[in-house]
Order: structure tokens, then C-alpha cells, then sequence
């Protein structure tokens, strides 16, 4: 993902793993808010968050994100229509 501070999800991904704190994740295949929208929902722990500073490219993070204890297992999701 870019290095970006100013953006929410970003700096949420960052102080999660600086703070050794979860997080939850939608990963989805469309808005989370359109209807048929479908995925994975898990709380995760950030387990590498490690900066990329190619020379002639915007600065990058490698992040790796693993499903962890949490009170609600990890589910697959889909968006019905009205929700």
C-alpha cells in the first residue's frame, strides 16, 4: 500500500501494529455497501509493516495481515440487498 498518512485506513494499519493491537478486515470484491458484495471478515493482527523507498516510485509498505483469537471467528460475507 502507499505511504500515506493522511489516509484513515493507513494510519489505522500502522497504529495497529506499532501498539501490537488487532484490527477488523472486510476484504471484499466490491463496495461494502453494494448489494452481491462478498468476502472475507476476520479481526487480524499486523504482523510486518515494512517501508519501500524505491528511487523513482512513490514510497510503499508491505504489510502482512493474519487472522487472529478473536470473539468472532473469521466469517465469509456477502451484502444482501437493503442492509
Amino acid at each position: 500500500m502507499l505511504w500515506d498518512t493522511e489516509d484513515e485506513g493507513f494510519t489505522a494499519i500502522q497504529e495497529a501494529y506499532f501498539n501490537n493491537t488487532c484490527i477488523e478486515f472486510a476484504v471484499m470484491d466490491g463496495d461494502i455497501e453494494t448489494a452481491g458484495s462478498q468476502g472475507l471478515r476476520a479481526t487480524m493482527s499486523i504482523t510486518s509493516f515494512t517501508r519501500n523507498e524505491p528511487l523513482e516510485e512513490a514510497m510503499a509498505v508491505s504489510v502482512t495481515a493474519k487472522p487472529t483469537y478473536a470473539a468472532q471467528a473469521p466469517e465469509w460475507m456477502e451484502i444482501e440487498a437493503g442492509s
